[in-house]
């Protein structure tokens, strides 16, 4: 099956994808015209009405990763293509970024490397102390895959007390995953140390966390953010930040990607960004790439995919 890859995928994946598929990849000069592809793999390339039209004989949009906001999925939808992706492969790599970032802040350790880089007159300032989270609150907005292995990690390695907020789970799901439940993300806010969010970006989840949130949480909160940009209001946040009315933030994905250098939230002492790196881990890329393929796979020998989020298989 006539196969473009638009995007650098691991090289375990790729010759995977070489030894069960017909492969054009980004290094080819081919990619520029890609009338003859049957399936394409996707991960932040994006895919709408002009690339898809040039792809008549597209059959399937296979997606390295979770997030689809890249790909035109309406109108890959009325042309009757399928499109997939691969929603559990970096669970695990993004929950681990989720808990760096938790001990970055809580800990202060990207800024007291960059102060010790410049020169320290002694050690253990006291403006680099930080404060432990074992017993602390862990307030969970989102509990998918992703939320639910962050509250797992912390809650058995370091004993935090777990509550969790998604419309979309019951209170007997939550509770069976050892979490409390709790009915408003307001209840998270006003009294958890650590706040981490993995949700979707849509409608009701756009800045979520904005003005009014942000100014409940207690001074001693950290914020963190592994999902998607434009969930928490960035210029609120730096406020916050500013203000030190909340203690810090790690975040993983922002509205502009990457941040750009200058962005004002580089000047917060209690700031750490790191560039949507969570699944860029040798295992989660392997994982993503293998998964992508197998889809595509299925529709060459037309067997039902994994995951369909566009139209019928045909």
């Amino acid at each position: 099956m006539k196969t473009y890859i638009f995007d650098p995928i691991s090289d375990d994946a790729l010759a995977y994808a070489r030894k069960h598929l017909d492969v054009v990849t980004w290094k080819d000069d081919k990619i520029n015209s890609p009338s003859d592809a049957e399936a394409c793999i996707v991960r932040t390339y994006k895919i709408g009405k002009d690339q898809i039209d040039a792809m008549p004989k597209l059959r399937i949009i296979a997606k390295h990763g979770v997030g689809t906001d890249n790909i035109d999925i309406p109108y890959a939808k009325s042309k009757g293509i399928l499109v997939t992706n691969t929603p559990t492969a970096n669970s695990n790599s993004v929950a681990e970024q989720a808990v760096a970032l938790i001990f970055d802040c809580a800990r202060k350790i990207t800024q007291a490397h960059i102060d010790n880089e410049k020169g320290l007159e002694r050690n253990q300032p006291m403006y680099l102390k930080g404060y432990e989270i074992t017993g602390k609150r862990l307030g969970l907005i989102g509990i998918g895959h992703i939320g639910y292995l962050v509250g797992k990690k912390l809650k058995s390695g370091f004993n935090m007390d777990v509550y969790a907020y998604d419309p979309f789970i019951s209170t007997e799901k939550c509770e069976s995953m050892g979490f409390h439940h709790v009915k408003s993300i307001d209840d998270i806010i006003k009294i958890c140390d650590v706040i981490s969010i993995s949700v979707p970006l849509n409608d009701a989840t756009r800045n979520l966390i904005s003005k009014r949130e942000l100014g409940m949480m207690k001074p001693t909160t950290i914020l963190i953010n592994t999902s998607r940009g434009g969930i928490v209001n960035e210029t609120d946040l730096y406020e916050a930040l500013q203000n030190k009315k909340i203690w810090g933030a790690g975040f993983d994905a922002f509205v502009s990607e990457p941040l750009p250098p200058h962005d004002k939230l580089f000047n917060c002492f209690n700031f750490v960004g790191t560039p949507h790196n969570g699944a860029n881990t040798y295992e989660a890329l392997t994982r993503m790439g293998t998964g992508a393929v197998d889809e595509i796979i299925r529709v060459s020998e037309n067997k039902p995919t994994l995951t369909n989020l566009g139209a019928k298989i045909h």
